[in-house]
């Protein structure tokens, strides 16, 4: 009798075994990979394909079916990706999401399906304050956080007049609103522009008209690469100091930018330099493949795995999303950025670095940090009431 007990023990805890083993994890990833901003896109899936490697192909210690979907930088087309990765493909997570327009698309047919999203690069107050959902992270950032220590830089600085330009749209508008509710100076103007536009010849006019004591501007993909060289064309770059933020100022736009894309001040929420284990690994392993330091869009995606991995490796199944999102919500993990943690409305909290765009001693790029900054609570998470 005590042989047969221990035979159908053993039986139990083989086929336990045997079940866990064979847990799949279907993980959706959509980024704009061709358009405007193709260049944020392709970077983030090189996070993507670096934490792969990392993991062999088994985050949390499981099979990884990796789906991926090109939103094309479209809301249109996002719409009709994310009913592809529900409906086709029954993902368990979605991840990636670069462009707040397109986050805004796909979350709530996410939500409705169950589904897990990691905003790795999308950063609007929309799921922070009153639109949280137990089923959204915001594991890079929140937009408004940029303008607000950008603002809080250039009053240290002394700029007492201050131009704005950059894209028009969701992320943008954050960024711009929550760095005049900061700034002291004047705005003396502002000009925002379309993705589709290469030629800023009438708005640099502008700026030279006004004569500020600096220039804010926010641009990345193909105008990130434009918009330096023609400030630097204009005559302006000797003239009017430029500050952004990580999107515009990293090792792969500055290829295209060329010297004009030296002696910029923009801010972070991670820098290369970050000298603990997890950010030393990422940058060895990214050099390694690709020649050159990663770049914010590349790290918030590798990070965001990072994450999913140490809630996975707690032992949860990824189809039971009620204790994947407590998993991910309260596990401590290895971030490259250091010591963060989720706040109740699942927004990621950290430290910011400000940083310069220079040469190093080898006469290569590297963003060499000024300062770090803490970055505020978000107003929105009062309004949030997480069920």
């Amino acid at each position: 009798m005590r042989s047969s007990l221990m035979i159908t023990a053993a039986i139990v805890t083989a086929m336990a075994a045997s079940t866990a083993s064979a847990q799949t994890l279907k993980l959706g990833f959509m980024a704009p990979l061709s358009g405007p901003s193709a260049t944020a896109g392709q970077e983030m899936k090189r996070g993507l394909d670096i934490a792969l490697e990392k993991f062999n192909n088994r985050i949390g210690g499981l099979e990884t079916k990796v789906v991926i979907a090109d939103d094309k930088g479209q809301p249109d087309n996002a719409a009709q990706e994310i009913t592809r990765l529900i409906d086709r493909e029954h993902v368990d997570v979605l991840s990636g999401l670069g462009l707040t327009n397109v986050m805004l698309a796909v979350t709530a047919p996410a939500v409705k399906a169950n589904v897990i999203v990691l905003a790795s690069h999308a950063g609007t107050g929309n799921y922070a304050g009153k639109g949280c959902n137990p089923n959204i992270f915001l594991t890079g950032f929140l937009n408004d956080i940029f303008g607000i220590t950008m603002g809080d830089w250039l009053n240290k600085r002394g700029i007492k007049r201050l131009y704005i330009m950059g894209l028009d749209f969701q992320a943008g508008w954050d960024i711009y609103d929550s760095l005049q509710s900061t700034y002291k100076g004047q705005v003396v103007g502002k000009a925002l522009t379309p993705f589709t536009q290469v030629d800023f010849a009438p708005e640099l006019a502008q700026v030279r008209a006004v004569k500020p004591d600096a220039l804010f501007a926010f641009y990345f993909g193909a105008s990130g690469v434009a918009f330096p060289k023609q400030y630097a064309q204009s005559g302006l770059k000797d003239q009017v100091p430029l500050y952004s933020v990580m999107a515009m100022s990293n090792s792969m736009l500055i290829r295209g930018q060329g010297d004009a894309g030296y002696g910029v001040i923009s801010n972070s929420v991670w820098n290369a330099q970050i000298g603990n284990p997890s950010n030393k690994d990422f940058v060895t392993r990214f050099r390694a493949k690709y020649g050159r330091e990663p770049t914010s869009y590349s790290s918030m995606m590798f990070d965001s795995m990072l994450l999913l991995d140490a809630a996975l490796r707690t032992g949860v199944d990824p189809a039971n999303r009620a204790a994947l999102r407590n998993a991910i919500k309260t596990v401590k993990f290895p971030s490259i950025r250091g010591d963060v943690h989720f706040a109740p409305n699942q927004v990621l909290q950290q430290g910011m670095v400000i940083q310069e765009s220079m040469k190093d001693a080898n006469g290569q790029f590297m963003l060499k940090p000024l300062g770090t900054v803490t970055a505020p609570i978000d107003k929105y998470a009062k309004d949030c009431n997480m069920k």
